[in-house]
């Protein structure tokens, strides 16, 4: 009916009416679609599951891993303290074994002090530990350089910051963590050396998917392979139009977001939890990924 007396009305319009409130009703709708995009979507976190224990019984019988997977909270200038409390809350729901962070912690500071920022993430837990890598703005690259600040206070925060390096997790998995590609501190075969020859499946975490052609360039036969690479930076986007991705995702490669199977294995870019350059989501959602390895 609603739909008959719409008809109705634009049949009684003049032609220059009809233009007019066509244009209206454009208006109306793209100013719908920005408050949505400001006000309501960046502060909805949506939980990414993929259960992939049929791919890791190929490498092991042991009992299943729960990851938890988060990146990008870029805390300052458009989400703080309340939203980092929020991401905390809604990764201790999902009772994790292990929580992995990719970089980018923080973001526009000049508006509080780090500590305070920070101090939500104190209350992760998880029975196999708190993993972190850092990214290009947790280097200053671009903005000022956090970096020396946060490896004295994530672990005082029982975060534990993996600079290529790994970490085995009794006899379930490795969690390899592989430092920042823009700052040129990246190291993956010195990353993976420790778990080399691996007895159980191994977790690449990075904060750029650019690492992927590095370690494509790098890759040794003698390398164990990645039951999955874990990787941010990205933010699927953020104001994502499919025609026009590369011209906002500063990344020279096409992982932009989501799952891929590669020749390497498999590789997960997520969209992040925070927002840096714009407080504004369009066609992404923040985003924690829960594994079921």
């Amino acid at each position: 009916m609603a739909a008959s007396a719409l008809l109705v009305v634009i049949a009684a319009l003049g032609r220059g009416e009809l233009v007019l409130a066509l244009g209206c009703l454009a208006v109306a709708a793209l100013a719908g679609v920005g408050v949505r995009a400001r006000f309501v979507v960046p502060f909805r976190i949506h939980v990414t599951r993929y259960d992939m224990t049929p791919i890791v019984q190929a490498h092991t019988a042991r009992k299943p891993v729960r990851v938890c997977f988060f990146s990008d909270l870029h805390l300052g200038e458009y989400k703080r303290a309340d939203w980092a409390q929020r991401v905390v809350d809604a990764v201790l729901a999902l009772s994790p074994d292990v929580i992995l962070i990719g970089g980018d912690l923080v973001g526009l500071t000049d508006c509080c002090d780090l500590v305070d920022l920070l101090a939500p993430l104190a209350k992760l837990r998880a029975p196999q530990g708190v993993f972190a890598v850092l990214g290009n703005h947790d280097y200053g690259l671009p903005g000022p350089d956090h970096s020396e600040e946060l490896l004295r206070l994530l672990p005082n925060l029982g975060i534990r910051v993996l600079r290529n390096e790994c970490v085995s997790l009794g006899d379930r998995l490795w969690v390899v963590g592989v430092d920042e590609l823009w700052a040129n501190r990246d190291d993956v075969p010195r990353a993976l050396q420790c778990c080399m020859p691996a007895q159980a499946p191994v977790i690449i975490l990075g904060h750029n998917p650019d690492l992927l052609l590095r370690m494509e360039q790098q890759r040794s036969p003698h390398w164990p392979t990645p039951l999955i690479c874990l990787f941010g930076h990205t933010h699927h986007g953020q104001i994502y139009l499919p025609w026009l991705w590369r011209l906002t995702t500063p990344i020279r490669s096409r992982y932009c977001r989501g799952l891929y199977h590669l020749p390497l294995g498999w590789a997960y870019v997520s969209s992040g939890v925070g927002e840096n350059t714009t407080p504004t989501r369009l066609n992404t959602k923040p985003e924690i990924v829960l594994l079921e390895l």
